[in-house]
């Protein structure tokens, strides 16, 4: 769980780097509800926490998708919200990083795989609901 002082880190980060959704983070309640951090719901703290510490920056773009899958929806939102994790992890890695330095692209790796991960298993964590 944040602390509000986190939160307010997560919403000025966000906000500074453009990120899409970053007002989803307004709402202090709900990202200590629905955000765990990078990781679904179902896997082991120890683990989400250890890729959240492999990937820092990612966070606060993870904190948006875990907003966005809670908000649920069809399975074109839920395609949507894969599609703004992968455009958000792109603008933060550059947000971040400067073009000469390698984490950079490192962040860029991870935001692919992560979202090849999305495309084939995200379906399991959405919150899916008849519109």
């Amino acid at each position: 769980m944040y602390s509000d002082a986190e939160i307010r880190e997560k919403q000025q980060l966000a906000s500074a780097a453009g990120l899409s959704g970053a007002e989803l983070l307004n709402d202090a309640a709900a990202v200590r509800r629905d955000c765990n951090g990078i990781g679904a719901a179902w896997m082991l703290d120890a683990t989400r926490e250890w890729i959240s510490t492999a990937n820092p920056s990612l966070v606060v773009v993870a904190d948006i998708h875990d907003r966005r899958y809670s908000e649920g929806g069809t399975e074109k939102d839920r395609q949507a919200a894969d599609a703004e994790f992968r455009s958000n992890g792109m603008k933060i890695a550059k947000y971040v990083y400067r073009w000469y330095d390698p984490r950079r692209y490192w962040v860029m790796w991870q935001v692919r795989k992560f979202s090849a991960l999305l495309a084939g298993f995200g379906a399991l964590a959405f919150n899916y609901r008849e519109e």
